[in-house]
Formats: structure tokens, C-alpha cells, sequence
């Protein structure tokens, strides 16, 4: 019988390959809505007086609500700044002023006048309400807590002051105590759109997509063109495999929306998973016009374009996403992969390297680091970083496997039987293990073990339909013989 002479870098060369890119979960469901309180004390509809007829607080707070009602937000606030200042104590005044405020986006103003106004009736419960919304805008949790709770001791049967409490619940991850308190919004208020679209949005966030579908379904049938909704159907249909319930749910949400950047981003993902990547690139485009600072819409840009060998441009789009967030590491992960690919390992090494120093047990990025260090012949760094992997992740067959193959170049044999026989016993169906494994058996001449483990490769090739793995197994088969 004939010993197997091959040299084994030849053949354990061949067993090297990069992970799939990491794709983050960067879809977006709906924001959870903030209802702001309606205006208080509604003057009556009369002419609009000129500044010259105008006397007291009472004329300018009347004009300021007229102007409020015509959308001329800066001529309201000029208006309620002349009440305030005629009539120091006038509550109501406060209190619109900064609804008006907090519509310009002014969240701080708001506080501060729904603060005046509750100085002045500590009972105030629209202030209350109010000023906790505007904390949640400004992520005071706490504080909007303590206001929700402020204004349901005033009063307890209004459903949205539940909803803040449950929109504060499940931004400090409590989701289950977050339904719990829009179904109490519900009972409260069996026609709310806000209780069901939030409680769909907590019930996707717990993984219960069919619940989700319901509570979205609901509040589209209480408002029919309500494209938060068809948008948070469409991404717990996505969730469910249907992609195609998902594609049309969300044309729907941008035939209602058509500047909303999330349904375009999770249109994307659908459009995708179809095999449509024209569309989700296309989408992804929509996405950055609209939003130029959305680095994940980048990112999953240069995905689908490094799938269609379009390396320099995915290249480009990983630059860009890591530019908008530079704290982004699967991003230089995917971008290293991308420059190995393409011969520039010095690059692709700083890549791998940044993404570690921003996670320090990124098993992945250190399984690619030691595959470019591998290949640049540098077995002993590729073996600490497969050990580095291994210490982050140790039921990662991948590392294992790879650390075995480098520990051959460096001929430690015993050492690389064994993560050979680790990555067989994580992964029993992995041929390439078995296939070193058995040409390992083979350079220590020890040929029964080596004949058992090259059948078993051959058959799982075969298992497999990769023609060429059983092919070379089998020869080298003949060659034991």
C-alpha cells in the first residue's frame, strides 16, 4: 500500500473561505406617536382685530388662537408673548404657547411654559399631560413618568395619558408592561388609534407578529389612511415570511406617505428578499435623497451591491455609512471582506483591526483578520486571532477548523487533530473537517483513520452536491491505496 504524499499547505489552502457579510437589523418600525394635547379654551370665531384695536391679554390670547387655528404658528406665539406679558398669571395662555412650541419643535420652551402654568394651578391637568410629552421628546422617561402619573391622579379616565405611560414603559424596555397599559388606553377608549398602533408596535418589538398584524389592523380600520400602520403591518409580515403581503403594504404606506424614509427602508428589505435588487437599491437611493444622514441605508446599500460584484462602489457606501457612524463595526467588518477580495490586505487588516477595538469579542471580524493574516503566510498571528475568536465565541466551528488548519502550516499536528475533532463534534456535517482530518491521519500514516474520514467527506459531498469536494477526496482515496 502506497503512503499519501501531498503536501498539506496545498490542500488545507483550499479550505479557507470569508463569513457571509454581516447584515445589521436596521429596519425600522413606526415611531411611537406622541399625541400632543389639543389647544384649551377655544376663543369664538370673530374678525381678526388689527394690533391698534387690540387691549387686553384677552385680545392678544384670542388673536393668537385665530392665528394658531391659520397655521401661522410665529404670529401665535408673538400673540400669547403680549398676553403673558399684559397679564403675568394668565395660565391658559402658558399652556398654548407651548403646545405652539413644541410643534416648532422647541421641546425645552414647551417645558418651561407648561412649567409657568403649573406653577399657577397646580391642578393643570393638560399642562401635565402636555409637559410629559415634551419630556419624552427630550428623553426625560423619568420625567414624563412622573407627569403621566401627576396628571391620572387628576384625571383617570383618559386614554392618552395611559399611552405615555406605556410609550415611557417600553423605551425603558418594559414591553410587556407597555401593552398592558394601551390595552388599558383601549378599555378607556375602544376607538383609540394610537393605543392599537402602539400596542402593535411593543407586540412587535416581543417578537408576536401575528398579535402585531391584528393591533395594526385594527387601527387601519379606524383610519383607513393611517400610513404608520400600513407600515407596521408590512414589517410583521416581513418578519412572517410574507413578502410579498409586505411589498404591498408598504406602497400602500408611501402611496399615503411618499416622503416617509422608513417605509422606503423597509420596502428595501422586502423588495429584496423577493430577488429584486434593482428595486432595493433603488429604494435604498430613495432613502438617502431623503434622509442623507441615514448611514444604515448606506450600509445596506453596499450589501446588496457587493453581491452584484460591484466591489468598488460597496466599498464607497461602507466609507460613507462609516463617516455618518463611525462606531458602526459591522460595517468595517463587510468593508475588510470587500478589500481582502480585492488584494488590499493591509487595508482590510486595519478594517478587522478597528472593528475589534470597538468590540473587543467580535468573533467574526477576528475569524476574518486571521484568515488574511493566514494568507499572507503569518500562521502564528492567524492562530492567536482564531484563539482570540474562540475565547469570544467557542461553539464557532468556523474558528476552530481554521485554527486547525493553521496549526498544520506550523506542523503542531496533535494540536490541530484536535480542533479538527472540536469542529466536526460542533459541526457533524462538516466535509472540509473530515477531508483535513483524514489527509492530517494520512501525514501521520495512520491509514485506517485517514480511509474512514476521507469516505465520510466523499459521502457528504456527495450529500451535498458539490461535485468537485468529492472528486478530490476520492483520488486521494486511490492514492491510499
Amino acid at each position: 500500500m502506497s503512503r499519501l504524499h501531498i503536501p498539506l499547505s496545498s490542500i488545507l489552502l483550499l479550505t479557507i473561505s470569508l463569513l457571509p457579510s454581516v447584515r445589521v437589523a436596521a429596519t425600522e418600525a413606526p415611531s411611537e406617536i406622541r399625541v400632543a394635547r389639543q389647544v384649551t379654551k377655544k376663543a369664538p370665531a370673530t374678525k381678526t382685530p388689527t394690533t391698534k384695536t387690540l387691549k387686553t391679554a384677552r385680545d392678544f390670547y384670542n388673536r393668537a388662537m385665530r392665528r394658531f387655528r391659520d397655521r401661522d404658528r410665529v404670529g401665535a406665539i408673538a400673540d400669547f408673548d403680549r398676553a403673558i406679558a399684559l397679564q403675568a398669571n394668565f395660565v391658559d395662555a402658558y399652556n398654548n404657547r407651548g403646545i405652539v412650541k413644541g410643534l416648532n419643535g422647541d421641546s425645552a420652551g414647551a417645558i418651561a411654559d407648561y412649567t409657568s402654568a403649573l406653577a399657577l394651578n397646580p391642578k393643570f391637568f393638560e399642562a401635565y399631560a402636555n409637559r410629559g410629552f415634551a419630556r419624552l421628546n427630550t428623553g426625560d422617561r423619568a420625567g414624563a413618568l412622573a407627569d403621566f402619573q401627576a396628571a391620572r391622579a387628576i384625571k383617570s379616565t383618559d386614554p392618552q395619558i395611559a399611552i405615555g405611560k406605556g410609550i415611557v414603559l417600553s423605551q425603558n424596555g418594559d414591553k410587556q408592561g407597555a401593552i398592558a397599559s394601551y390595552t388599558k388606553a383601549i378599555q378607556l377608549d375602544p376607538k383609540n388609534v394610537d393605543a392599537y398602533y402602539n400596542r402593535g408596535i411593543a407586540k412587535l418589538d416581543l417578537s408576536d407578529n401575528t398579535g402585531a398584524i391584528a393591533d395594526f389592523e385594527r387601527a387601519i380600520a379606524l383610519r383607513p389612511n393611517y400610513a404608520k400602520a400600513y407600515n407596521g403591518r408590512g414589517k410583521a409580515r416581513e418578519l412572517m415570511g410574507d413578502s410579498q403581503g409586505a411589498l404591498a403594504d408598504f406602497n400602500r404606506a408611501i402611496a399615503l406617505n411618499p416622503n416617509s424614509s422608513n417605509v422606503y427602508f423597509n420596502r428595501a428589505s422586502a423588495q429584496n428578499s423577493l430577488g429584486n435588487r434593482t428595486g432595493a437599491i433603488s429604494d435604498y437611493n430613495r432613502v438617502a435623497s431623503i434622509n442623507p444622514t441615514d448611514a444604515f441605508a448606506f450600509f445596506n446599500r453596499a450589501i446588496i451591491k457587493a453581491e452584484n460584484g460591484d466591489k468598488t462602489q460597496a466599498i464607497a457606501d461602507y466609507t460613507t455609512a462609516l463617516k455618518l457612524n463611525p462606531k458602526l463595526v459591522e460595517a468595517y467588518n463587510n468593508r475588510g471582506i470587500l478589500y481582502s477580495s480585492i488584494g488590499n490586505r493591509q487595508a482590510a487588516i486595519a478594517d478587522y483591526t478597528r472593528a475589534i477595538q470597538l468590540r473587543p469579542n467580535y468573533a467574526t471580524a477576528y475569524l476574518n483578520r486571521g484568515i488574511v493574516y493566514y494568507a499572507a503566510g503569518d500562521y502564528n498571528k492567524a492562530v492567536a486571532d482564531y484563539t482570540q475568536g474562540i475565547a469570544a465565541d467557542p461553539k464557532n466551528a468556523e474558528l476552530y477548523f481554521n485554527r486547525g488548519v493553521s496549526l498544520a502550516q506550523l506542523r503542531e499536528y496533535q494540536k490541530a487533530l484536535a480542533d479538527y475533532n472540536t469542529a466536526i463534534r460542533l459541526q457533524p456535517n462538516n466535509a472540509l473537517a473530515y477531508s483535513n482530518r483524514g489527509l492530517l491521519h494520512a501525514q501521520l500514516q495512520a491509514n485506517p483513520a485517514a480511509t474512514e474520514d476521507l469516505k465520510t467527506a466523499a459521502r457528504l459531498f456527495q450529500a451535498q452536491n458539490n461535485q468537485a469536494g468529492y472528486e478530490s477526496v476520492m483520488r486521494r482515496l486511490e492514492r491510499l491505496k
